[in-house]
């Protein structure tokens, strides 16, 4: 088994980072790489969100409604399950914890960008170390409302998720603008293969979401209730557990390997936690995930916003200015990154976790 795990990282490593790993400053003056840094990326959404927003003004202003569970969850995932998240500061309070990742009880760092294709599906990257050129996750969701009664609308209930991956050919040249998100949706509806090749459904890993925690299995957010508390601010909330309670699925990665997954969510306006761990299914080793148990907490680093001036398209509007340069070379110097991996011991994806770096 340890040969096993040995084996993904390795490849994971490989995969991600290749033999070598460089990068360069933008190119330009000052003035040319400070106006490519605010600049905004856009890309034509495939359904209009303006029926969206007027629906949703339309239900806030009915002061007699009273919103169901399932319109609260759906409305919290509408308008925060998107953008760019982050958890660059945990590396940070861990490596000064001297935590390392995987054995070393730590995490990498990772990102993750979510861009609607419509109303209730969303195309999800997730990169290391602040480079969206190297995707080790491709995934699609889709939203869809549980079978609680016979109609179809968001009356009760909460909404369930289902997850795909991508066809080989569509990953790829969804990768070849890996930073440039906004123009997936467009890339995604003009593939020119049938709609249902173009996603693979992942049986049993099923998501639900609900505003209700399960005070086991969300216990870390007592963590977050208590730091919203001593900044004095309290968010919203809802949180997901999986449907089956886990599952077993080939790895795609390694053929012929298979890893069982455990997975919980909580999602907040401005965070994402996601506690995602892959074991072996007979021995119980991990092969990905931490090994302490502690979710993965990203921040929100962007939301997607629409232009006012332009019906349907969609900006990167800037969250946290802090977190920017882990959008990619675009949004950053050579210089910041280096200072930033440089912070956390080293590419995280690659480092042991045996061995803390050594504190200066």
């Amino acid at each position: 088994m340890v040969a096993k795990t040995a084996l993904l990282w390795a490849t994971l490593a490989s995969w991600s980072f290749g033999k070598s790993l460089s990068f360069t400053s933008p190119q330009g003056t000052t003035a040319q790489y400070q106006t490519n840094f605010k600049t905004t990326l856009k890309c034509r959404f495939s359904t209009s969100l303006n029926a969206v927003a007027n629906r949703n003004k339309k239900e806030d202003d009915d002061q007699n409604s009273q919103p169901s569970q399932r319109h609260t969850v759906y409305k919290h995932l509408l308008h925060h399950f998107q953008g760019d998240f982050d958890n660059y500061r945990q590396v940070l309070d861990d490596r000064k914890e001297k935590l390392t990742p995987r054995e070393g009880g730590g995490h990498e760092n990772f990102h993750c960008t979510l861009v609607p294709l419509s109303e209730t599906s969303r195309l999800a990257a997730f990169y290391f170390d602040g480079n969206p050129q190297r995707i080790f996750r491709f995934r699609y969701y889709e939203l869809l409302m549980t079978a609680e009664d016979d109609t179809n609308d968001i009356s009760c209930g909460d909404i369930e998720m289902k997850l795909y991956t991508l066809n080989p050919e569509l990953e790829r040249e969804l990768r070849s603008c890996s930073d440039e998100p906004l123009k997936w949706p467009a890339m995604f509806h003009s593939f020119e293969i049938n709609e249902a090749d173009k996603i693979k459904y992942l049986p049993n890993c099923e998501i639900r979401w609900s505003v209700d925690m399960d005070p086991v299995e969300h216990a870390y957010t007592l963590d977050h209730d208590n730091m919203s508390k001593l900044d004095n601010k309290k968010q919203d909330s809802i949180h997901a557990i999986m449907v089956h309670g886990e599952a077993i699925v080939d790895s795609t990665m390694i053929p012929g390997v298979k890893i069982r997954i455990l997975d919980q969510l909580s999602l907040y306006e401005d965070t994402f936690y996601i506690n995602d761990r892959g074991l072996d299914p007979e021995s119980g080793a991990f092969i990905y995930g931490n090994q302490r148990g502690v979710p993965y907490r990203l921040d929100r680093v962007t939301r997607l916003v629409q232009i006012e001036e332009e019906d349907a398209q969609l900006e990167r509007q800037i969250f946290d200015e802090d977190l920017a340069w882990t959008m990619g070379e675009s949004w950053r110097s050579s210089d910041e990154y280096n200072a930033k991996i440089e912070a956390i011991g080293g590419l995280s994806a690659v480092m042991s976790g045996k061995k803390p770096p050594s504190s200066k």
